[in-house]
């Protein structure tokens, strides 16, 4: 029996509608398959040194948000961040890395003494950080003609310890290969940056232990930070020396400091992290009597 035209209009009508709810569902597990891939395939390319686990991981098709739960990084077998929730969006593509990734961080906690932070992990610890809670935003930009990675933004909140605001541009950065990349991110030239911080904690810390340790009034303590910064920025360059005086303004006075790295300074970040060695006031801990800890020496 033929069917009628009314049959036909409402059967058309209704399949219509099945489609236009069903689409979205499939779109929805399709995407999260997809963006479930895409997480397991970066996660195994980065595997070596440190490795990454994460729980839950879904996809938000009308927003394309994508937000991954419980990262777990842990280097030399032990864990060295963990995350509680990351949200990522504003993302194009790209291969090994994508192009450009907004990430909105939640919950995060950096266990300052895995080995994977050096000394300075060992120093944080010192001075009672020995876990370090973060909040916050990266923005990043990889450029494959251009091959120039970019951190738009960077806007790191540490509890107890300050706000850590920033950009930066390295040349020269994009390879095929993941660790290349990295590679290349610390070592190619000329890079640029501006770093700023507002001190929420950190700052009393550090010179209340100097206080603890050394029987000594601030006033002494600051002599013996001038003298020592003094001494460290002496035979370095322009650059240096002026990172070394916002130190030293920031340590008696301040409580925010800029830190900066121009085009024409000619470094990558590697040299410059070099050659501003935060962590070289020896001669001043050496001065302070009955110092039983050297919080921050080379």
């Amino acid at each position: 029996m033929a069917l009628s035209k009314k049959k036909i209009i409402i059967f058309v009508v209704s399949f219509l509608a099945f489609l236009i709810i069903i689409a979205p569902i499939a779109a929805y597990f399709i995407a999260n398959a997809n963006a479930k891939s895409k997480v397991a395939e970066f996660t195994k390319s980065m595997q070596g040194t440190c490795s990454i686990q994460y729980g839950g991981v879904s996809y938000n098709i009308l927003n394309r948000h994508l937000k991954i739960s419980d990262i777990l990084i842990s280097c030399y077998d032990e864990k060295a961040l963990f995350i509680k929730e990351a949200e990522f969006n504003h993302i194009v593509s790209g291969k090994p890395l994508p192009l450009n990734v907004q990430a909105d961080l939640k919950g995060g906690t950096a266990y300052t003494t895995a080995k994977v932070f050096k000394q300075y992990g060992e120093y944080a610890s010192k001075l009672g950080y020995d876990n370090i809670n973060f909040q916050g935003r990266i923005t990043y930009t990889l450029g494959r003609v251009s091959k120039e990675f970019k951190i738009v933004t960077l806007n790191i909140n540490a509890d107890n310890i300050g706000l850590f605001q920033g950009q930066m541009k390295v040349p020269n950065v994009y390879d095929n290969d993941t660790k290349v990349i990295y590679n290349n991110i610390f070592n190619s030239r000329p890079a640029s940056f501006t770093l700023d911080f507002s001190d929420k904690g950190l700052k009393n810390t550090v010179i209340s232990k100097f206080m603890q340790i050394a029987e000594l009034d601030n006033n002494t303590i600051n002599d013996k930070i001038k003298n020592a910064v003094y001494k460290r920025a002496v035979d370095e360059d322009n650059r240096t020396k002026e990172n070394y005086n916002q130190l030293e303004k920031f340590l008696l006075s301040g409580s925010t400091i800029s830190m900066s790295l121009l085009e024409n300074d000619n470094k990558s970040l590697s040299e410059t992290i070099n050659s501003f060695d935060i962590t070289g006031y020896r001669k001043m801990l050496n001065s302070i009597k009955n110092a039983e800890v050297e919080l921050v020496t080379k």
